[in-house]
């Protein structure tokens, strides 16, 4: 694998890169980084030139300076960036969670920039009293603010990153406990960006081939099927996952890498592969 930086209209991003071919792009969920394709990266690029860009705050891209007004689309900037550093006109793009939203922008305001499009669980919201209820959740716009003594690494970060932890994987653990402390304590903007964006509104758009890729127990499953509804000419593929962990989350990506890659490219190699 290699790694590197292209400069975006919202600044420098980091990414790691992997393979030749058709270009495949991968984007994280929150408060992850590419850090979360690690062990996918290699099955994609037996056959993709593979990369897995670090969102704009995370990782280590750059951060903005203040919280975005504009939401996803601020985000999606920094993948047509990335294109245009690669001098790719068209990609193959991945997103799971926050980065299926991203994924969606993309495609939806740039389609002649995306050669295809797997959303993966997807978070996506199309009742103002439901967003309404999601936007006033403390947990969903409250960052972490260090101390001198660091109980905040036992009061936020460590209850939050057991969301991903399974009792197997510790190395999975470790990982994104210092991916959220990358991250830093404004993590949770892109949570509100999901939240505020109008998928619906965005899905007629989509002008591409589409997989929507379920994972059974995950906990977007059921936004994940109203995605597939909402968009007549998408594809749909449920694979099995992990056993959810105590919090009931589903660490597809890190656990099952293969089944999940294997899931993306018997679509992506019949669409947007040659």
């Amino acid at each position: 694998m290699r790694r590197g930086y292209a400069d975006t209209a919202v600044g420098q991003v980091h990414y790691v890169e992997a393979g030749e071919g058709p270009p495949l792009i991968l984007l994280h969920q929150t408060a992850s980084s590419s850090v979360m394709w690690l062990r996918a990266i290699p099955y994609f690029a037996e056959r993709y030139h593979t990369i897995a860009m670090d969102t704009p705050g995370f990782g280590m891209s750059d951060r903005p300076a203040e919280q975005p007004t504009e939401g996803i689309p601020y985000y999606s900037q920094a993948v047509i960036g990335l294109l245009d550093h690669f001098g790719y006109e068209q990609a193959n793009i991945v997103g799971f969670h926050t980065g299926a939203s991203i994924a969606v922008d993309v495609a939806a305001h740039s389609p002649e920039r995306v050669k295809s499009l797997v959303i993966a669980p997807i978070l996506a919201v199309d009742d103002q009293e439901e967003r309404d209820d999601w936007l006033s959740r403390d947990d969903l716009k409250s960052g972490w603010v260090p101390d001198g003594k660091g109980e905040f690494l036992a009061n936020d970060i460590l209850d939050y990153v057991a969301h991903f932890a399974t009792e197997n994987d510790g190395e999975t653990y470790l990982r994104e406990l210092i991916a959220k402390l990358q991250a830093g304590p404004n993590y949770w903007w892109t949570y509100v960006a999901v939240v505020q964006y109008d998928h619906y509104a965005a899905y007629p758009k989509l002008q591409c081939p589409v997989l929507v890729l379920n994972v059974e127990e995950e906990v977007l499953y059921s936004y994940t099927v109203k995605a597939h509804a909402a968009i007549p000419h998408s594809e749909y593929v449920e694979i099995p996952g992990p056993e959810p962990n105590i919090r009931g989350w589903v660490a597809v990506v890190p656990e099952f890498p293969k089944e999940f890659s294997d899931a993306v490219m018997s679509f992506v190699d019949r669409i947007g592969g040659e």
